[in-house]
Order: structure tokens, then sequence, then C-alpha cells
């Protein structure tokens, strides 16, 4: 895709949906909202229109499954963890990572968004317009950083809700099991992706999170396609994720 984005759609107005669709605006895209209930139709009869998926990665199926249809290189997914197997339909669509926490009226950039694919160009140049940082990458490159992102929700995630802690609080008093899980996470991932970690990543991580220490997670969510994913990967690639599985093992979940 080439060109600025003149119009989008944005599926899912969750806390991430609404601050992308919030930038969207601001860099004079025209803007669309999808809901449950709401705004499907208009999809089909919207030309070149993107649409930024911005569901839970539980939701994802159904969504690819009413958006495949468009055409892929008008297709934004910006969820988090191991998606890939849902999204093999729609193989030439673009992929984002979110760098950026936002819960209610706070909102705080960690570094700038990530994304690949045919609209990843235009869409980061779109929602840097509008005040959120993001950068077009190569899949390469990108690859590498969905391997880092892996490892960033593993540990911002299930371990708070097993331990019943702040991030803060985890990474003061569980740091050796803290960095077992990122390890665990970016080494499986980067394996199945058919790259190799780095060593920056560990430092970044702590660099990154320092904004967020006060963050909790009351139940762990999306454990599929995290903590999960990285315990299944890891016997498909030769490798084993121990603290990985004994969080999950004490949150009496299924690996």
């Amino acid at each position: 895709m080439s060109g600025a984005i003149k119009r989008a759609f944005v599926v899912g107005m969750g806390e991430v949906g609404r601050r992308l669709a919030a930038a969207l605006t601001a860099a004079g895209v025209e803007v669309g909202p999808v809901t449950r209930g709401s705004g499907w139709e208009h999809l089909s009869a919207a030309g070149d229109a993107i649409v930024l998926v911005c569901v839970r990665e539980e939701a994802l199926a159904a969504v690819v499954s009413r958006v495949g249809h468009l055409g892929d290189e008008r297709l934004v997914f910006v969820q988090n963890g191991w998606v890939r197997p849902l999204l093999a339909d729609v193989p030439a669509c673009t992929r984002g990572l979110i760098w950026f926490t936002s819960k209610g009226e706070f909102f705080r950039e960690l570094r700038a968004s990530v994304f690949s694919g045919p609209a990843a160009a235009a869409v980061a140049e779109a929602l840097d317009q509008g005040g959120i940082g993001a950068t077009a990458w190569d899949p390469t490159a990108f690859a590498g950083a969905e391997a880092e992102k892996m490892g960033f929700n593993c540990v911002v995630g299930l371990p708070l809700a097993v331990h019943g802690v702040s991030l803060e609080e985890y990474l003061r008093r569980y740091a050796a099991e803290a960095e077992a899980v990122f390890s665990e996470a970016v080494g499986v991932t980067a394996r199945a992706l058919g790259g190799a970690p780095s060593e920056r990543w560990w430092p970044e991580f702590l660099r990154v999170t320092e904004p967020i220490g006060w963050v909790r997670a009351s139940a762990p969510k999306a454990l599929e396609y995290r903590n999960g994913a990285v315990v299944r990967l890891a016997g498909t690639v030769g490798m084993t994720a121990p603290v990985n599985e004994s969080l999950l093992a004490a949150a009496e979940l299924p690996t």
C-alpha cells in the first residue's frame, strides 16, 4: 500500500482501539468505529480504507472470519502474543505491536510501536502525526520485536496474578523468576521464528517498565497466546519453559 491513509475503520474500541482511533483522527484520518454490534456493514463498501483490528486475542479468530474477504492489504492486526496461527488465512496482512499502556485516563508511551506489512509505513506515519510514536519495520526485524514483546507480556500478567503483587513488587521480590520467565519466552519465540534473542532485551524491559510499576493483574488473561503458547512452542522447537509451566500450574491453568 502506498500513500497517506485517508479513511480507516477501527474494529474494537477498547483501550487500544480508542487510543489508536484518536491518534488517526488527530492526523486527519476519517475514522469509523466498529464494535460488536455496529459498523460492520460499512466495511465492504469502504474501498481501500484501512481496517485496524484491535480486539483481544480470544476474539481474533471470529473477527478474521468476518474481515478476511476484504483483502490482506487493508487489514492491520495489533494483537500481542502468539497469534500467527490465527492469521494464517490473511498471510499478507500488516501486524502491529503496541508499546503503550492505557488504562482509563492514564496513558504512557513506553517506546515507539512497530508495524510490518503492506500498510505499515502509512499506518506508522499517521499514528506518529497523531501523537503516538510508531515506525515501520521489515519482517525480520518485526519477528525479533514479536519475540521481545512476548517476553514483556509473559512477565506483565500471569506472574503478577499468581503472586498477587504489582509489577514493581514482582521485579523486586521475585527478580530471578521474572528474568527466567522473560528469558524462556523470548528464547522460545525467537527460535520458533528462526531468530535468536538479544542480550539487550532484558535491560530494556527493566527500563521501559519503570513508569508502570503500579500495574497489577487481578486475573491472568490471554494465556493461550502468551505463557501457555510459550510452553507449547517450547516442545515444538526442542526447548523447555519450566518457569512459565510452573506458573501456569500455580494458577491451575492448562499448559
